[in-house]
């Protein structure tokens, strides 16, 4: 019982990173967009 309540424990704390993960990806790329348009507006 305890083997299966702590495997499910680690999938919810990889589900977790993975969200980071995303969550950080998404910021970079809105980042660089914004900074692009920003480039091209300004010129």
């Amino acid at each position: 019982m305890m083997k299966h309540e702590n495997h499910i424990r680690t999938i919810y704390t990889k589900d977790k990173g993975w969200f980071w993960f995303g969550l950080t990806v998404v910021i970079q790329i809105l980042c660089i967009v914004v900074s692009y348009l920003v480039i091209n507006i300004s010129l």
